[in-house]
């Protein structure tokens, strides 16, 4: 049985931008949650902004730098 053909960037776009958009909702909610219940000086915290960050930006490789910075 012959593979399928690889997926253009508009068909993947289409496949994860559901969960994708959900899952971005559910960072930003916890962020919120956590200011909301006041000054956090949490280390964890700076982290956690530190490696949202590397999931949006645009290089290549996130998962696996996303993951490096998790081990830390």
């Amino acid at each position: 049985m012959p593979l399928d053909p690889a997926k253009t960037p508009e068909q993947l776009l289409d496949l994860y931008y559901h969960d994708m958009r959900s899952h971005l909702l559910e960072v930003a909610a916890a962020f919120d949650r956590i200011e909301r219940a006041g000054s956090c000086p949490d280390p964890r915290l700076a982290h956690l902004r530190q490696i949202a960050a590397i999931a949006v930006d645009d290089q290549p490789d996130r998962a696996p730098r996303l993951l490096n910075e998790l081990s830390v």
